[in-house]
């Protein structure tokens, strides 16, 4: 229900931004970054920047939301409510009970992930060749095959744990916890280490590093200053040393462009191209699927093994029902 609401939105709030990035001309303007596309790309920002930006951080948590509300109770529900007993005694394993479940439910639910980042990505699509799509916390982790890959992830997991823990509440705030426990450091951390950033320095009298030598829909890691000894200074520590060479008078923007120059400190800056988006989504994407598949097969092993006190009588086919013990004892006595 609330994704097929969000695609309804996202197709209705879609045609009308595509519209207006036609409408404006800029895909006609030439660069984008260009002088020719200034004043329409302001228009555009400005009626639609603001949703573009803050929709993705919203949908990125749908993929952990999932495993709470879907996987979680998918085997909880039925330990806790004694449901499960009914199932394991029809004319079928306890392996074939737990298979069944999770395949057809990830199958569904991975095809369904798929078309919402699908959607994603063509309502994005202008904003696509504004900024990228390798802005971490951004598009990045709707589009593409992450955002299956991970949905499927919290998927199993949730699935996991509840059969674990056997308690529907607890076995949902696990795996709230377990799931931001895994990606937010991926992404932190682990992302950067796929392939490392390209690193350009600048050359200061063309101002800014953004537009000197990193493309402009490029995802902009980081950016620093270096002295003539190569020691990395903050803009805060290079300011204060060009305002002191001003004669502590603030300075225009070509006074600052020479003073760089003149006293030979550097820009750099670190990036991770656009072009790299697909191999990116495939490295992580498959990281998931791998961390999803052996959660899956841990889930249907501990179902197949694991025996409770609660249901250790429950006939299985081809196996012989265990007798309670103080019955058994009773009968015993009792008799001649």
């Amino acid at each position: 229900m609330v994704l097929g609401g969000l695609g309804l939105f996202m197709l209705v709030n879609g045609l009308a931004m595509h519209h207006a990035y036609t409408s404006l001309g800029l895909d006609t303007c030439g660069e984008l970054d260009g002088s020719g596309c200034q004043s329409q790309l302001s228009v555009f920002q400005q009626d639609y920047a603001r949703l573009a930006d803050q929709l993705p951080h919203y949908l990125m948590i749908l993929p952990g939301l999932i495993g709470v509300f879907v996987g979680a109770p998918l085997v909880a529900r039925e330990l806790e409510s004694g449901t499960f007993r009914f199932a394991w005694t029809l004319a079928r394993s306890r392996v074939q009970w737990i298979v069944a479940k999770l395949v057809l439910l990830a199958v569904v639910l991975t095809a369904f992930a798929l078309a919402f980042s699908a959607l994603f990505t063509w309502w994005y699509g202008p904003f696509g060749a504004i900024t990228g799509r390798m802005t971490s916390s951004g598009a990045y982790e709707i589009s593409g095959l992450v955002f299956a890959a991970r949905t499927l992830f919290g998927f199993t997991l949730g699935a996991l744990l509840g059969l674990l823990i056997r308690r529907t509440v607890p076995a949902m705030a696990a795996t709230a916890a377990v799931w931001a426990a895994v990606v937010v450091p991926s992404m932190v951390w682990l992302r950067p280490l796929i392939q490392r950033p390209i690193t350009t320095v600048g050359h200061p009298a063309k101002g800014p590093i953004e537009s000197s030598h990193v493309p402009f829909n490029a995802d902009l890691v980081s950016q620093w200053f270096q002295d003539a000894d190569g020691h990395h200074l903050s803009y805060d520590q290079v300011y204060a040393r060009v305002l002191a060479a001003n004669g502590r008078t603030i300075p225009t923007p070509d006074q600052y462009n020479a003073l760089l120059a003149q006293h030979h400190y550097t820009q750099w800056a670190s990036y991770q191209p656009n072009t790299w988006f697909w191999h990116f989504q495939t490295v992580e994407a498959s990281g998931y699927a791998i961390l999803a598949a052996l959660l899956a097969v841990a889930t249907v092993l501990v179902c197949a093994d694991g025996r409770s006190e609660t249901d250790r009588r429950i006939p299985q086919p081809g196996r012989t029902p265990l007798p309670d013990a103080h019955t058994d004892t009773t009968k015993r006595s009792s008799a001649p």
